[in-house]
């Protein structure tokens, strides 16, 4: 997303420039004008009332992606695009996105062959060991999830299948055309090298999205009646099914009669699994779409108590908590945050209300209703054009407007594909960057003034626009060295805090991963060093507390009171910030425990700190039952068992199969002599959540 940010104000500030240069103030109009805009208004509105304003503006950390400023980005980006950039250079332009994507393809399918690139890069082996992730199982090239790589190329195929089909029209018309098919094999065999890579991220949301745009295509070719244009996708589509039945489908129902199934099947042994009765865990993975049918329903809940502007612009995390269904405990992510709903739609209804969605839909109603009637009405254009063209076909008007037709024909089928897998994901920067740049690309081929650069048309002048005023009262010559002096040095100074927030994010990255691994020291200069370039961002205060409290904790076990005084009131310093900043990251307030309860080694009275924190927690996630867990911890070090009690028998209530829990009731009941409840405890342990746990069975001994 920074990088976004870079090209924003590089686009954005060379466009004002030439704008100042030219004396007239441009932007030109489109369709989605009245959409954009109100979608930019609902997600204003949405940040001003959201429950966590920085993460509204910013997004959530580590994604950045739907937070306003993103927003903000993408919008300039849009009309910067549909405002200066040269309806001829459009083609180039999908040529080199194609490409680009074509070698993250072949990224891709290397890694499914066990040969990373960045195992060559980094370790100097050409293979997938320098891999935590199983990659060949699931590959994902450069883009960090499966997913969003699958999401990604599904967008690229039908922009590919479009420029083979250009290129099957020109061969099947031109003398000669022998010397054009090496073009449609090659165009061919990259949309076969981009087929596979969906294939091999086992995606079923990037599998579905691109088998329905397929047969969408159809329906609009079939209305169309191009038949020429349907023979090729045909062909095409026999070459996907064969691709499919050679190296298997994510769905099941279809996987089964893969090839990669049916030798699975002859070669695995069937053995009837073992079965445990009564249980009331499932030791494998939960399948995801039983997940997500979870989280849509905390999506719609959260929907129902803040319906008009939602939660606020990128605060599903936050506001999930509070509404995380009891069935998400029984799932094997129970202890998973999730920072977006799995579904585009039910993400902004939840953190954008009706107001942020309806504007959303607005935009995707539109486009939709634009591209659809600019097919129909030149299709209708290219019946009349048939009939007069000439024999020089490819160098005539028909020629020409069946490409720009078949062009916006692969864009919109394209753009199509994002609809269907941000039904069953979410918006990632390199997808939003496309749901608002293909827009851009069709409403700058359809445009018929390919020099407009610097003199635009009328209709395109804003009121009030410069270009209407008299030079001496506004652009003289004193005025406009201001403006530009002024534009450049905006330019430098948001270049500048980009390069710094950067920077923090690289120093807090090493810092994090010395304090996971418990190297507080190094951890605690390098945290320190990223909150002193940003300061205002939450979560480096967050990660800082806890190390310095730990250190603190050291210290004063090694009688260097007075520096152990120092970091305490820091390790307090740096959590009270992370609160302030975001007062409903309900994890915020679990390393706020955490901390206290590290200081209560120091000083008793800390505990109460820690167990304010922890309620706060419970708050705002009453259904998480670590934190019950753990505040019946704190209720027994305070020597309340009542309380204590309860709270375990509230935890395992969220919570059934919860091992550790069922353990610690049993530790309390043998401290408090009461061995049948403790005997209770343990031999549920091992009846019905996990019967090889060696402590229960060792703890059981004892008590019997």
């Amino acid at each position: 997303m920074i990088t976004v940010y870079l090209f924003t104000v590089l686009i954005t500030g060379i466009w004002l420039i030439r704008i100042i240069i030219a004396k007239q103030f441009i932007v030109r109009r489109t369709p989605l004008d009245i959409p954009i805009f109100l979608f930019f208004l609902s997600q204003v509105v949405s940040t001003y009332l959201s429950i966590d304003r920085h993460v509204s503006i910013w997004g959530y950390y580590s994604r950045f992606n739907g937070g306003l400023l993103s927003t903000v980005s993408y919008i300039l980006l849009f009309y910067a695009f549909v405002t200066n950039f040269p309806k001829e250079k459009v083609p180039n332009l999908i040529k080199i996105i194609l490409s680009s994507g074509v070698l993250l393809a072949i990224y891709g399918v290397l890694e499914h062959f066990g040969y990373s690139v960045s195992c060559l890069v980094i370790t100097g082996q050409f293979n997938t060991d320098c891999w935590v992730q199983d990659v060949q199982n699931r590959v994902f090239a450069t883009l960090g999830q499966p997913n969003w790589f699958a999401a990604y190329i599904t967008i690229l195929i039908p922009i590919m299948i479009g420029t083979y089909l250009i290129s099957k029209i020109q061969t099947e018309n031109t003398k000669g055309s022998e010397k054009l098919s090496g073009g449609n094999f090659l165009f061919a065999f990259l949309s076969y090298i981009l087929y596979s890579a969906v294939i091999f991220t086992k995606s079923r949301s990037g599998f579905l999205a691109f088998w329905l745009v397929i047969a969408i295509s159809y329906l609009i070719l079939f209305y169309a009646n191009r038949k020429l244009l349907l023979k090729s996708l045909l062909m095409l589509t026999v070459s996907f099914i064969v691709i499919t039945f050679l190296f298997g489908a994510p769905f099941q129902p279809i996987g089964k009669y893969t090839l990669p199934e049916i030798f699975k099947s002859k070669n695995q042994q069937i053995v009837k699994p073992a079965t445990t009765q009564d249980s009331i865990i499932d030791t494998g993975v939960t399948e995801s779409g039983e997940i997500r049918k979870i989280v849509w329903k905390g999506a719609i809940e959260i929907f129902k108590n803040y319906p008009l502007f939602g939660t606020g612009v990128e605060t599903f995390a936050f506001a999930y908590y509070k509404f995380r269904p009891i069935a998400h405990n029984m799932t094997s992510e129970w202890d998973f945050l999730y920072n977006k709903a799995h579904n585009e739609y039910l993400n902004f209804a939840a953190t954008s209300g009706i107001f942020g969605l309806g504007s959303y839909l607005f935009i995707i109603g539109i486009f939709i209703w634009w591209s659809i009637n600019k097919l129909r009405n030149s299709n209708f254009e290219l019946r009349i054009s048939k009939r007069t063209k000439n024999e020089n076909y490819p160098n005539n008007s028909y020629a020409t407007s069946l490409n720009q037709w078949i062009i916006l024909f692969g864009l919109f089928i394209g753009w199509l594909s994002i609809l269907i897998t941000n039904f069953f994901g979410f918006s990632v920067v390199v997808t939003q960057l496309f749901f608002y740049l293909i827009p851009a690309f069709s409403f700058v081929i359809v445009n018929s003034d390919s020099s407009r650069n610097m003199v635009p048309q009328e209709k395109d002048r804003l009121p009030g626009s410069a270009a209407n005023l008299p030079d001496k009262t506004f652009y003289n010559s004193i005025l406009r060295y201001v403006l530009f002096v002024f534009a450049m040095l905006s330019m430098v100074y948001f270049i500048l805090n980009l390069a710094r927030i950067w920077y923090a994010d690289y120093i807090f990255t090493k810092g994090y991963h010395l304090a996971k691994t418990q190297e507080e020291t190094l951890a605690y200069e390098y945290l320190k060093e990223a909150i002193l370039f940003n300061q205002n961002e939450p979560l480096y205060y967050d990660e800082f507390s806890y190390p310095v409290a730990q250190l603190a904790v050291v210290l004063n076990d090694e009688k260097q009171s007075s520096l152990s005084s120092q970091l305490r009131d820091t390790a307090i310093f740096a959590t009270n910030q992370a609160v302030l900043i975001s007062p409903a990251n309900v994890n915020f307030w679990k390393t706020r425990t955490r901390v206290f309860y590290a200081l209560s080694q120091i000083d008793e009275k800390y505990i109460n700190d820690a167990f304010e924190a922890l309620s706060k927690a419970r708050d705002l996630s009453p259904t998480d039952p670590k934190i019950y867990y753990n505040m019946a911890l704190i209720f027994d070090k305070l020597d309340k068992k009542k309380e204590a009690y309860e709270y375990l028998e509230k935890t395992v209530s969220l919570k059934p199969n919860y091992k550790d829990a069922y353990l610690a009731l049993a530790l309390f009941y043998e401290r408090d002599k009461n061995m049948d409840k403790a005997k209770e405890a343990l031999n549920f342990i091992i009846n019905h959540i996990d019967p090889n746990d060696e402590v229960a069975k060792q703890q059981l001994e004892k008590v019997k």
